[in-house]
């Protein structure tokens, strides 16, 4: 049976009229179309054409061939695109998280153990978060706990520490740890982009105000020339120490246990051995 070009140049032909037109909208040649077409027709071992000294056209055979046609290969490009769709889907890695900081290496090491998947990853909030991995919006998800149910599997990723970034001569200083209440009211630098944790020290701390940045480079400067208490992470001192600008201020971890959280990784319990358990 022909294959996929002959066909679509049969069919181009079909719309067009004319051979001329048909071989300059496909970029072929002339005599290799005119080729095509006697092949084609030798295949359907029937009359497709009518012929004159100057001139091919459809006869009504070649019209419902054509027609035909037109509908195979719609039926073929659908096939193609539904193939390759579940190819890239299955070579797909989605990877939702509650916080940016853990993001690269999360990649990195699913990039190790699957070298040739495509990653796409984002930040939501938890509730997106749960509800993507039950509908297949992310195969693998982070959460800062343990999530529940039975169709889930999760794996302990890490702990993580929100701790309050003091000035030297802060009034809490000298504090080995603080309780949010204790802070609440005051005025705060926060940068945007921290995932979960904004919402949650946005409601812990109701009566503060909070300078939201969202250029790291703004937020550094502000940080190192400002007297505002900021938020900071034992993930993200130790990861970066040299990016910190701490010399004139004080770490003083917080005591509330909701910021001090456990991540799991998380993903349906049919991916486990695919994903999550090779990390």
């Amino acid at each position: 049976m022909a294959d996929y070009d002959v066909l679509k140049q049969f069919v181009t032909f079909y719309k067009t009229g004319t051979l001329r037109e048909t071989a300059e909208k496909l970029h072929i040649s002339q005599p290799t179309l005119t080729r095509n077409m006697q092949k084609l027709e030798s295949e359907f071992n029937v009359p497709l054409f009518q012929r004159t000294k100057n001139s091919i056209s459809l006869n009504e055979t070649g019209f419902l061939a054509a027609e035909d046609a037109e509908m195979l290969l719609k039926q073929m490009d659908n096939m193609l695109q539904r193939a390759r769709e579940f190819d890239r889907k299955n070579r797909t890695i989605m990877l939702g998280a509650c916080t940016p900081v853990h993001v690269p290496e999360l990649i990195r090491r699913i990039t190790d153990i699957n070298p040739t998947a495509t990653i796409s990853s984002e930040v939501k909030k938890v509730s997106q978060l749960l509800e993507g991995i039950k509908n297949g919006t992310y195969n693998i998800i982070l959460l800062p706990f343990c999530p529940e149910g039975d169709d889930l599997f999760y794996k302990k990723w890490g702990e993580e520490h929100l701790s309050f970034l003091l000035p030297k001569r802060h009034r809490f200083a000298r504090r080995k740890s603080l309780n949010v209440s204790e802070m609440n009211g005051e005025n705060m630098l926060l940068f945007q982009d921290i995932g979960f944790w904004h919402d949650l020290v946005v409601e812990k701390m109701p009566d503060s105000r909070f300078l939201v940045q969202t250029e790291r480079y703004t937020f550094m400067e502000l940080i190192e020339n400002s007297t505002m208490p900021v938020f900071t992470t034992d993930y993200v001192l130790n990861a970066n120490p040299c990016t910190a600008p701490i010399g004139s201020r004080v770490t003083v971890p917080i005591s509330d246990p909701e910021f001090n959280v456990t991540y799991y990784l998380v993903c349906k319990k049919e991916d486990s051995k695919k994903i999550i358990k090779r990390l």
